[in-house]
């Protein structure tokens, strides 16, 4: 939590119908806090031997959900996002998040509609517990299903999971690599400039569908296909030579009695992304073998099982050592949203995309987040990586690459 890099994540979603006013919207959110406990929470550091999440009283929602009103009403809804970007966090004593209201642009259809953006910090929830503030936000009420308790380690409602030696081997090899070091492009070694941009490019979820049955794999492995593809261009473009990079691939952990508990479930594979490989088909190669299913779930169980068992100090360290940035260029994930009939009042959900931040030292954080019948790529990156936004428009390029491969 501490220095001046925010690690601010979460999402944007659009809904078409007149928009609440930030009132509205607070009452909104106030009903359903008590399901949200990463809302009600803050960090504490120097109690101990690890931060401490502290319940944060009398929570004043004005300091949280805020609005906005687009000042140029010919904005797309993903042009909205760079004045949030820009705005810090609350701080402490106030929990680290908050929710943005965005309003009086023109939607491409004429009709209304309106933007939320929700951040937080990212020692408070992972990607799951976004998908579990969505879901509990937006869809009908239901009765509530009470999360462990949240200031201790909830206690898994499955057990902890099985350890593989196999699975031991590759988080120590990971560990190993991280210490070692693996290179990095100097375009990706430039120094951060703290300022975040964003870049969004969108997919019918129909094609990533048909190209990874057509290929016997799934839209991860597609995903992580064109990512190289669009990378190797950006080498090239750049004049570097086109060398593998190492990529942050966040697996959960989270059973389902900690849906929304508070804090992260994360472990981090590291990938290889083979961008000296010029064919489409062998780079997709080398990613149905780096996630064999068989081999994620393993790492998964033991990586439960060892944040269980270990101490606390032991699994944090490995976490730390896992994601160091200087050896690990990007992170990326890909998340399926499974929101039912999501609705505020009268309007409708109808277009999300997710909200990464670089890890301190990182220049890019990429997420696809499927919902429904569109996939969208946003591309958060430090502005010293310029090319960041060329991103998405050469992630299509090369998926159309791969599926004339097809």
């Amino acid at each position: 939590m501490s220095g001046t890099h925010q690690l601010a994540v979460g999402w944007a979603v659009r809904f078409r119908g007149e928009p609440p006013s930030p009132d509205a919207l607070r009452r909104h959110v106030r009903a359903r806090l008590e399901d949200l406990p990463t809302l009600t929470h803050r960090v504490e550091e120097g109690l101990g031997p690890r931060p401490c999440f502290v319940p944060v009283r009398d929570l004043d929602l004005r300091q949280h959900v805020r609005g906005l009103l687009v000042k140029d009403p010919r904005e797309q809804w993903q042009d909205c996002l760079q004045e949030v970007l820009e705005r810090p966090l609350p701080a402490a004593p106030r929990p680290p998040w908050d929710l943005w209201l965005i309003h009086g642009y023109t939607g491409t259809t004429g009709l209304p509609e309106y933007v939320l953006v929700f951040r937080i910090h990212h020692a408070l929830e992972d990607g799951a517990g976004h998908h579990y503030v969505l879901r509990t936000l937006f869809t009908p009420r239901v009765p509530p299903q009470r999360s462990p308790d949240v200031q201790g380690t909830p206690q898994p409602a499955d057990g902890v999971g099985r350890v593989s030696s196999r699975a031991v081997l590759g988080i120590v090899s990971d560990v190993a690599r991280s210490l070692r070091g693996t290179g990095t492009w100097s375009v990706l070694r430039r120094p951060p400039t703290g300022k975040l941009a964003t870049a969004v490019g969108t997919v019918e979820t129909r094609r990533l569908l048909a190209v990874s049955r057509a290929l016997g794999t799934d839209i991860s492995a597609v995903f992580l296909t064109a990512l190289t593809g669009a990378m190797r261009a950006v080498a090239l473009a750049e004049g570097e030579r086109p060398a593998p990079l190492t990529l942050l691939w966040p697996l959960s952990v989270r059973t389902g009695g900690e849906r929304g508990a508070v804090g992260n479930f994360l472990t981090m594979v590291r990938l290889r992304l083979p961008c000296e490989e010029p064919l489409p088909l062998r780079r997709l190669a080398s990613f149905s073998r780096q996630l064999e299913p068989g081999s994620v779930e393993r790492r998964m169980h033991t990586s439960r099982a060892l944040m269980r068992l270990a101490p606390r100090p032991v699994s944090l360290g490995t976490l730390r050592l896992l994601m160091r940035p200087r050896h690990a260029s990007l992170t990326g994930t890909y998340f399926p949203a499974a929101v039912p009939q999501p609705v505020l009042g009268e309007a409708r959900m109808d277009g999300a995309l997710g909200l990464g931040a670089p890890l301190p030292g990182q220049l890019c954080h990429l997420t696809l987040l499927r919902y429904r019948a569109e996939c969208a790529l946003s591309v958060v990156h430090d502005t010293a990586f310029a090319r960041g936004a060329d991103l998405p428009g050469l992630w299509l390029t090369a998926l159309a690459e791969l599926e004339a491969a097809v």
